[in-house]
């Protein structure tokens, strides 16, 4: 979840911007509160014309990664992870490859994510382990270039 008080509004251009993008209700920050130290989702969506741009959108939470992706119709984009911080490491960001829905021994359902370098994150609050995991199946991976 993303915090921004009124306070922290950039009001300075606001309206030019508006009527540029045609988005009365556009608001711009400076910067928000990450309320809990949580995953956060970066999601680079590729360009739909020649005269468009990669953008870059962050979520708070997988499922709203892909709601987005389904109503906005986008079919390439990019997943980054930033992992939350532990007592013992800063938090990292890493590109995803692959999703995958699982669940532990005690029922608790949650996301394990593969990354580029090799490595797996558990997105789980609980701190599982792998061999806690009883079901796993892929949900989502990025296509490679060649595949397109």
């Amino acid at each position: 979840m993303f915090s921004a008080y009124e306070g922290w509004e950039e009001v300075e251009r606001i309206e030019t911007l508006r009527s540029l993008f045609g988005q009365p209700g556009l608001h711009q920050y400076p910067f928000v509160e990450v309320v809990f130290n949580s995953y956060l989702f970066h999601v680079d969506v590729a360009p739909v014309d020649e005269q468009s741009q990669w953008q870059r959108f962050v979520f708070d939470k997988m499922e709203n990664v892909f709601s987005f992706a389904k109503i906005e119709r986008i079919d390439e984009y990019r997943i980054f992870l930033q992992t939350r911080r532990s007592s013992s490491a800063d938090y990292e960001i890493k590109r995803v490859v692959e999703i995958a829905s699982a669940k532990a021994i005690g029922g608790e359902s949650f996301f394990v994510f593969s990354f580029a370098d090799g490595s797996v994150e558990i997105g789980s609050l609980n701190n599982l382990v792998e061999h806690e995991i009883v079901s796993r199946y892929r949900i989502w991976r990025q296509p490679r270039i060649d595949e397109k």
